[in-house]
């Protein structure tokens, strides 16, 4: 056949079809049976805002469990806290522990589109150390007083040289890897590798993700688009789960009764935080530590974990059982509530009249709940604590950064390492918002840190403990339960050791 014929012969085919499509859908006697699948989408609440869409810049646990939906680092936690390689493939040290080898993923790129190499590596650490020409004071002591300097040998080869050894090193590595040279926009329009990538923001509304096409793993993330959902106000927040408008979110334990168990599974684990009500050992009466003890005798924990989490560990640390080969048993009984040793301390101190005040953020109600009922404790005591309830942006403003406080309720969320969460008390450590100050402390965590050995390492962490209650540097409540709401729809949720609302393995049924 002449390709003439050909051509002419597709031509009436094509105008047949054209033809009987034409007829039959106008007629609708038959339609179409391909479907377009619609986006899916996921909608999560939480309880406070944005505090910095930077990931080097903020400081919100809150915020972090999310974003770390956004960007990814050169290690990752697995459910049950062991770290494993993401960004990096591998990894070699030295002898010593003071030089670190990594090799870089080659699949890996940013939400720009660009490929992801040691050059991107070796600015985040950099900027880190305030050693960038877009930043020059370190963003983190934890990298700057640990980190020498970072070489990129080639492009997926990056080298970390040590000031010493820091035993709790890799588990600093999973901070977000940034492109090169992003800083100046990261606040305005995050950019990184992790799963899903940044859509929009709206302040006290609502964050917007869309799924990265590109992630390195395959088939990941399942689901199209995930919007995070601003409730400041928990009874609005319970309203739109009745409504189905919300598929995850953390609840607190008398919420539990209002949740429709036919549409919703609630999810229990331990959070790995300590909550506490922190005392600003620089205040004038909290200086005395028979002022630190005489509060610590007056505040009854049991009665304040049957009340608002009836599942929680009791603690007398700042570390929870969770981390169970680190943590120093028979801590929390050490203060058992006792009135009048409390007010016996009290009047050797000179302080029967003691007054202070507690700030607390009204985003977080299991908070706002222990410092009420903590008030109530004191008050037996003779102790006079007025409440302070403020929004959470005053509170990292004026409680975290400039230790503008006598007294806070906060939970201290835990971290991968026992060095992470202890540092917190180094006399010298930018957070230490508390203001604890012992040079016995915090030689014993910069032992800790350098010591390879992990039994010695254990007894180091285990006699940091000791201190802070010896000291009653504060008063450490409890490990409160926590319960996440999920979507019967919903299958594949993960939790873990540390805050992350991981939405790589979640989809719809």
């Amino acid at each position: 056949m002449k390709l003439g014929k050909v051509i002419k012969l597709i031509s009436c085919l094509c105008a047949t079809t054209i033809l009987l499509f034409g007829c039959t859908n106008a007629n609708n006697e038959e339609k179409d049976d391909v479907s377009i699948e619609e986006p899916t989408k996921i909608v999560v609440g939480i309880p406070q805002d944005i505090d910095s869409l930077d990931p080097h810049l903020s400081n919100a646990t809150g915020t972090q469990e999310v974003m770390y939906n956004v960007f990814t680092g050169l290690f990752s936690p697995t459910s049950s806290g062991e770290l494993v390689p993401e960004i990096a493939e591998s990894y070699t040290t030295n002898y010593d522990m003071t030089t670190y080898t990594f090799k870089l993923h080659p699949n890996i790129k940013f939400h720009d589109g660009s490929d992801l190499t040691s050059a991107d590596v070796k600015y985040s650490l950099d900027r880190l150390c305030g050693k960038t020409s877009d930043q020059d004071k370190p963003l983190s002591s934890s990298y700057a007083n640990v980190i020498d300097n970072v070489v990129a040998e080639d492009d997926y080869t990056v080298v970390v040289n040590l000031k010493q050894a820091d035993v709790a090193f890799l588990s600093k590595m999973t901070v977000a890897i940034v492109p090169e040279n992003s800083g100046a926009t990261q606040a305005e329009n995050p950019v990184g590798a992790g799963p899903y990538k940044f859509k929009s923001y709206t302040p006290g509304v609502s964050l917007v993700l869309e799924k990265n096409e590109n992630y390195y793993i395959s088939n990941q993330p399942y689901i199209d688009v995930a919007e995070f959902k601003i409730f400041s106000d928990m009874n609005t927040a319970v309203l739109s789960l009745s409504n189905g408008e919300i598929n995850l979110m953390n609840i607190t334990e008398d919420i539990i009764p209002q949740i429709p168990t036919d549409r919703f599974t609630i999810v229990d684990y331990p959070m790995n935080t300590v909550q506490l009500l922190g005392l600003n050992n620089d205040f004038e009466p909290f200086k005395n530590k028979k002022v630190r003890e005489a509060i610590n005798y007056a505040i009854d924990k049991d009665e304040i974990i049957s009340m608002i989490s009836p599942n929680a560990a009791k603690l007398g640390s700042n570390f929870s059982p969770v981390m169970s080969l680190y943590y120093k048993e028979g801590l929390e009984n050490m203060y058992a509530t006792d009135i009048e040793k409390a007010k016996s301390l009290l009047k050797e101190a000179g302080y029967e009249d003691l007054k202070f005040t507690c700030r607390v953020a009204s985003e977080y109600k299991l908070n706002v709940e222990a410092t009420q009922i903590i008030r109530e404790q004191l008050l037996k005591a003779g102790i006079d604590m007025q409440i302070d309830i403020i929004d959470w942006s005053t509170w990292l403003d004026d409680v975290y950064t400039n230790r503008n406080h006598e007294a806070t309720v906060v939970g201290f969320t835990g971290k991968l390492d026992p060095d992470g969460i202890l540092k917190r008390y180094v006399s010298d450590y930018s957070k230490n918002f508390i203001n604890y100050n012992n040079p016995e402390y915090d030689n014993l965590i910069s032992i800790a840190a350098k010591e390879v050995d992990n039994n010695k390492r254990i007894n180091y962490y285990k006699e940091a403990q000791k201190l802070l209650a010896d000291d009653a540097s504060s008063v450490f409540i409890m490990d409160p339960s926590n319960h996440v709401v999920v979507d019967n729809k919903l299958e594949g949720y993960v939790n873990y050791p540390i805050n992350f609302i991981d939405l790589r393995t979640l989809r719809f049924k």
